[in-house]
């Protein structure tokens, strides 16, 4: 259970002169913005004031530090509908974003969170004994959730100011009106954000919350924040918090737990139900201590690489994108453009920055710039080096792509060719070498319209010749195999 805003403010004023490090935000875990079909969870970290402060160093401690979730807490929401972090920072007003006012490079440095180990941005409302979500549940049934309300506009101009914002956390503590919960669930879904409910007590409703969200929008609702501390103390994700496939990410409170006990007691839990994820609870309480890493380094382990990085080292594709094959949600495009050149694309809001596949690591290229290579032959370099395979992030479309030839050169001459069948992205085919790394339960289509159905990214993995070094790998002549991302794996 959350302290007290109350709290919290008269805290934040004795702050702004003597303790800085008592602001709070919130950072949580769940699958690098998509709706995977095999979840591989986040390790998050709530953070507050030191992440929009810049206390401590705290922006480039946080890219670095392993999480690959950061929780931003807390969002209010007042009576009108505006929204303002931790009653200091406005971040809009009447439907508009005006938080750059404020601190001009918050947008810029949650960007750079996703250039290090972070793969989620999350921003968290509500907390314990405040209104927000009586805020919430007031504007929701005065004026819906139609693109005229200002709950709508509001997360609308968010998500056109924060590119790198993916999520919400729903820390609703002492309201719980399930009509006016879904309904602005539903709403940010359409937006393009996930939803991630951030329960400690309540269970049955939670659980009642989820599944009429996801039935109404599937994918959604994509994890659960499960806290295991404080008023959630004795909470266990393995019992009594199921929530029908979707994946449950405990946190633990590091006032409480240091990172060898988080690591023992998620690597419990990870052994007797699978967890994938987890966060901690408060980077505000360790800024400037170095124990970031730490902590992270403790939940990544114990999940057994679920949320963990990956391992490899990333191929710089950019000089070979010819086709733009991942557009932000709402994006217009041509007929004779995205992923397949008839007019369909993968959502950037639904597959990311990056994945992990396989336990590696892929850097996917930015949304509507070219970030696809369309295979017509073309030799690649590799990062020189000795490496015991190749990974790829791919797939085929206008049909199967059957037996294509991808080729390595290695620095003395040599070469290998592998041949490998590739599915399109609607007709998963389960080819031997292949496999579902990312599904996603829509693609965008021309004119900024979106297609519902199952479309898939497909992950292959080449072997090496350790003993040799790589220089290049030469692409199939086939424009219909879309390329991704590759890493080379030591």
């Amino acid at each position: 259970m959350r302290e007290s805003r109350s709290v919290w403010r008269v805290l934040r004023t004795l702050t702004s002169s003597c303790i800085p490090t008592l602001f709070f935000l919130l950072f949580v875990l769940a699958s690098s913005s998509t709706m995977a079909s095999a979840q591989t969870g986040y390790t998050g970290v709530f953070v507050g004031g030191p992440l929009y402060k810049h206390l401590q160093n705290s922006v480039t401690e946080i890219q670095n530090s392993g999480f690959t979730e950061v929780i931003v807490w807390s969002v209010e929401v007042d009576s009108k509908g505006d929204l303002n972090f931790n009653g200091e920072f406005p971040l809009t007003s009447n439907g508009v974003y005006v938080g750059g006012q404020t601190f001009p490079s918050f947008v810029s440095d949650l960007a750079t969170l996703k250039q290090g180990t972070v793969q989620r941005i999350t921003f968290s409302i509500g907390s314990s004994n405040v209104g927000d979500w009586q805020d919430v549940e007031a504007l929701v049934r005065a004026q819906g959730t139609g693109s005229s309300s200002i709950l709508y506009r509001d997360f609308q101009a968010l998500k056109a100011a924060i590119p790198s914002l993916d999520a919400v956390d729903f820390d609703d503590e002492n309201n719980q009106d399930p009509a006016s919960t879904v309904a602005f669930a539903v709403m940010l879904g359409k937006l393009g954000y996930h939803v991630m409910p951030d329960p400690f007590d309540n269970s049955s409703y939670w659980t009642s919350v989820v599944s009429q969200i996801n039935s109404q929008l599937p994918g959604t609702v994509d994890g659960v924040h499960l806290q295991t501390y404080a008023g959630g103390s004795g909470n266990s994700p393995c019992s009594n918090w199921d929530f029908g496939g979707v994946p449950v990410f405990p946190g633990l409170w590091d006032q409480n737990d240091s990172p060898s006990q988080v690591q023992s007691t998620m690597t419990a839990w990870n052994r007797q139900c699978g967890i994938t994820g987890g966060f901690l609870w408060l980077y505000d309480d360790i800024v400037g201590k170095n124990e970031a890493s730490q902590y992270a380094s403790a939940m990544n382990t114990a999940v057994g690489g679920g949320g963990a990085i990956g391992i490899g080292t990333p191929v710089d594709l950019g000089s070979a994108f010819n086709r733009i094959g991942i557009y932000t949600d709402g994006s217009v495009f041509a007929s004779n453009g995205g992923l397949d050149g008839v007019g369909f694309a993968y959502s950037f809001d639904q597959l990311g920055s990056s994945q992990v596949w396989n336990e590696t690591t892929f850097t996917l290229g930015q949304p509507n710039l070219p970030n696809d290579v369309s295979a017509n032959g073309q030799t690649i370099a590799l990062p020189a080096g000795n490496f015991s395979a190749l990974r790829m992030l791919a797939t085929g479309v206008e049909g199967n792509q059957s037996q294509q030839t991808f080729t390595v050169t290695y620095s003395d001459g040599t070469r290998k060719a592998f041949r490998q069948s590739v599915s399109d992205w609607a007709t998963p085919q389960n080819f031997s070498g292949e496999s579902v790394a990312v599904s996603m339960p829509a693609r965008l289509a021309a004119f900024g319209s979106v297609q519902s159905g199952t479309f898939d990214l497909y992950g292959y993995s080449f072997s090496l010749d350790s003993s040799r070094t790589v220089s290049t790998i030469t692409l199939p002549i086939n424009s219909n195999v879309e390329v991704l991302a590759i890493t080379v794996v030591p």
